[in-house]
């Protein structure tokens, strides 16, 4: 088994970091205010949400491609080009002058459609080939690290377009065409700039050809076989469902029906992501010493109360807003980090890709769906105003309601999951108690020195 070079642990980062710049300055709030601009309802918001997540079933044909014929690393680096690249396209499509909306709109999701499936082909090749390269006892250490470094490059990028976009704004009046081309193009680079770092990651040799002949259909029902990961894919997709039920409406909520203004929002994603980077690497830790089940166990609790406490912000209330996101960025750490350290945890090495795939798809059924189906109740459904005792909702609002609920009821379910060495809740807490990992000097030396967690990373692995 061949490990994670020194220099290897460096361009995985850098990586990461380009990588996660492109993924926010495409996605987020950016899209949500790019929809807004073109004039799409719900919805249609609600389909280009569920976008990331169709595409997953596009992950089975190349898992097997990966077993039968290797080359991950090329898969990778053609898969993530093209996704990026499209964008430019997708620029272009917004530019046109066309006779109708609908046309234009069509367009763009199609075009959407095209660069989320090659960035899901090329996501299940790539998490096949890094987990290969990490050993199980550090897992949560290198992706933590890893993960941190990613939620800070996304930070800026969201802090700097973010008030790049409301200036660009005031300055153009209606015509937003111009901002949104500078954050697609500026998107398009910080692309590019991660398929060099990718490029320079080393791959296993492993990763020849796999001698397994069964067909297609036989490994895909592999990890369907084990009960214990049947469980966990059920827990997963029920989980998205619940989530995404709501989450791809906040920002819509934000910018909407709060009147937060860009800048407000960037300013509020600065603040999760700070909370983000401390989290990944403290949950990281943690989940090392507890299990990731544990852990997962607790960061859940906090987000299922996170669309509650928003039914009740109002549009000029800044504290709970401020509150909400510093909290939601801690927990959601938590629960991101060991969902993916768990799939993992809990899979075998052979034939991983699989049940890597099997894994976002029905992660991706779940959270495809849900917005799509609260999109329509949005547009058609739900009435504009409910009364219920003295209180007022808007539609988002029981949105939120129901997705909270969702939330608590699909927690259920994981209890059923099984990781090896997996703690109990009273073990997690004692640990909670007696960890310091994040006191002053070492969180902040880890955030402005960052590849200092290489040489720890190293160290860990030639002991």
């Amino acid at each position: 088994m061949n490990f994670l070079t020194k220099e290897d642990v460096k361009n995985s980062f850098y990586d990461g970091m380009f990588a996660n710049m492109f993924t926010t300055l495409t996605g987020g709030m950016f899209l949500t205010g790019f929809a807004i601009y073109l004039g799409m309802n719900e919805s249609l918001i609600g389909v280009v949400a569920a976008m990331p997540f169709i595409v997953t079933v596009f992950q089975l044909p190349v898992s097997y491609l990966i077993e039968k014929r290797g080359r991950r690393k090329r898969m990778v680096l053609w898969g993530a080009g093209i996704a990026r690249m499209t964008w430019l396209l997708i620029l272009t499509a917004a530019m046109l002058p066309v006779s109708s909306p609908t046309i234009r709109y069509l367009l763009i999701v199609g075009l959407i459609f095209i660069s989320y499936a090659f960035l899901s082909a090329g996501n299940v090749a790539w998490l096949s080939w890094t987990s290969e390269l990490i050993p199980d006892e550090i897992l949560g250490n290198f992706f933590g690290t890893r993960n941190m470094l990613c939620a800070l490059a996304g930070l800026i990028a969201t802090v700097i377009f973010g008030n790049l976009l409301d200036f660009m704004k005031n300055y153009f009046r209606e015509d937003q065409s111009a901002a949104f081309g500078v954050i697609f193009v500026s998107a398009v680079v910080f692309g590019v700039m991660s398929l060099y770092f990718l490029n320079r990651v080393s791959e296993p040799r492993r990763c020849a050809v796999t001698t397994d002949d069964r067909s297609f259909r036989k490994l895909m029902e592999l990890p369907l076989k084990i009960p214990n990961f049947r469980n966990f894919l059920l827990f997963v997709f029920l989980w998205n469902f619940s989530v995404y039920f709501a989450t791809p409406f906040f920002i819509l909520y934000w910018l909407r029906d709060l009147q937060f203004s860009y800048s407000m929002v960037a300013i509020l994603g600065m603040l999760s992501s700070f909370a983000d980077i401390a989290g990944m690497k403290f949950w990281g830790v943690i989940s090392d010493k507890v299990g990731n089940k544990a852990v997962l166990r607790v960061t859940a609790c906090g987000v299922v109360l996170l669309p509650l406490i928003w039914v009740w912000v109002e549009p000029d209330n800044i504290i709970l807003p401020i509150l909400l996101h510093i909290g939601g960025g801690g927990v959601w750490a938590g629960v991101t980090l060991c969902t993916g350290n768990l799939m993992l945890r809990i899979s075998p090495r052979d034939n991983r890709s699989f049940f890597l795939s099997l894994y976002n798809i029905a992660g991706g059924f779940g959270a495809a769906a849900a917005p799509i189906l609260s999109g329509l109740a949005l547009s058609y459904l739900i009435p504009p105003d409910i009364h219920i005792l003295s209180g007022t909702f808007i539609p988002l609002h029981i949105v939120f309601l129901l997705s909270a609920l969702m939330r608590l009821g699909s927690l259920f379910f994981l209890r059923y999951v099984r990781e090896p060495g997996e703690s109990s809740l009273g073990e997690t807490i004692r640990v909670l108690r007696k960890v310091r990992v994040m006191n002053m000097s070492k969180g902040f030396s880890h955030i402005l020195h960052p590849f200092m967690e290489i040489s720890k990373y190293m160290s860990q692995r030639n002991n």
